[in-house]
């Protein structure tokens, strides 16, 4: 059956979209989220328009619906789960299983959208018959986020490795229903970050039409609140547990050697290296902490050694100080340090020359993210 041309069937008497937000503390400013998601161009609480689910973990409903104002507390559907885990996972699955409209989408209590942005993002989805529609994102200071790194001028029929979309690793926008099922997606329980990463990951490679709602309005990141635990520092081992859980479960054993690099690859240059950085921002690296990382980053390349070839040459510099622990602190923070400079010829060539035209080397990702609108 064509998607775009559906009988009046029972689907006709839901809610066009299913937007879900889970919120942990009575701190988020969760009635600015809700406020954005009512100027978002669909008709709120009524059949073909958008509904607002707000699942509120571990946490009274009445606390969250007290910072809703009346006028608007009608207008949302209010769920509890009280799990007792310290995850995002548990309520975002909670709220996706009790959706019913023919997309949903799923939002940070301390984020927004703008105006018009989810009548924006479902005319795109209806017109391509999209199974997944990318939301354009940008902080809440107006910088821009660019991620996916898409080909210039690329935004229909999004292929995941050359339109890079391991780089997005929350699912916002808007996402096909009947394509959770049939993907299976569910974010992935009791892990306190990453636990959109294989969520995400069977998204895009799962064979479904995407599309990039370019000029249809972004999701706008919020300032960190100061409580997300996601930013709780952990371990090493915790801290990067999502990557282990990936690459070494069924799903990623099952992708082609070219889906596993994409993915490698991406794991590596954002999360391996931002963690490299970040600690040195909060506190510094012990020695079981450089063991724990060096362990770590030679399990993933294991799943895919030539990942590391379209790597720049100052990344692979600090790929060789992460696994040698006769490198010391200060060294591997000049290195961290020195991938970042970027216009040197050290960040601009690949490692390999034969991986030069991948689509991650260095000559063809930089310029596509600074042409990404």
């Amino acid at each position: 059956m064509d998607r775009k041309r559906r009988p009046a069937d029972q689907e006709s008497q839901e809610p066009l979209v299913d937007m879900v937000i889970a919120v942990h503390s009575a701190s988020r400013p969760i009635e600015e989220a809700v406020r954005s998601l009512l100027d978002g161009g669909l008709r709120v609480g009524q059949v073909g328009g958008l509904r607002i689910t707000v699942v509120c973990h571990n946490i009274s409903e009445e606390t969250i619906a007290a910072r809703i104002p009346d006028h608007h507390r009608s207008l949302v559907r209010f769920l509890e789960l009280k799990d007792g885990i310290a995850s995002p996972a548990g309520p975002l699955n909670h709220g996706l299983a009790h959706a019913t409209g023919r997309y949903v989408g799923v939002m940070g209590s301390d984020d927004a959208v703008e105006g018009g942005s989810i009548s924006g993002w479902a005319s795109v989805a209806e017109r391509h018959a999209s199974d997944a529609v990318i939301a354009p994102e940008r902080h809440a200071d107006g910088r821009k986020i660019r991620t996916p790194v898409l080909r210039p001028g690329r935004r229909h029929r999004l292929d995941p490795i050359k339109d890079r979309l391991s780089y997005r690793t929350a699912p916002l926008g808007l996402i096909r229903r009947s394509e959770l099922a049939r993907l299976g997606l569910r974010f992935t329980p009791g892990l306190p970050t990453g636990d959109d990463q294989e969520f995400t990951s069977r998204l895009w490679f799962g064979g479904g039409r995407i599309d990039y709602a370019r000029g249809a309005g972004h999701y706008v990141v919020g300032a960190a609140a100061a409580d997300r635990v996601t930013f709780a520092r952990r371990p090493v081992e915790a801290e990067l547990e999502f990557a282990t859980k990936l690459v070494e479960g069924d799903w990623f054993q099952g992708r082609s050697s070219a889906d596993r690099r994409a993915i490698i690859v991406k794991l590596v240059r954002v999360h391996v290296f931002g963690l490299v950085q970040t600690r040195f921002d909060s506190g510094g690296w012990s020695a079981d902490d450089r063991a724990e990382l060096a362990t770590l980053l030679s399990g993933l390349l294991k799943h895919a050694p030539s990942a590391l070839d379209p790597l720049s040459v100052a990344d692979h510099r600090l790929v060789r100080a992460i696994l040698d622990p006769s490198v010391g602190a200060a060294g591997l923070q000049e290195l961290a340090s020195a991938r970042r400079k970027f216009g040197q010829l050290k960040t601009v060539l690949p490692h390999s020359f034969e991986a030069t035209l991948s689509p991650e080397s260095p000559l063809r990702f930089m310029p596509a993210a600074a042409m990404l609108r």
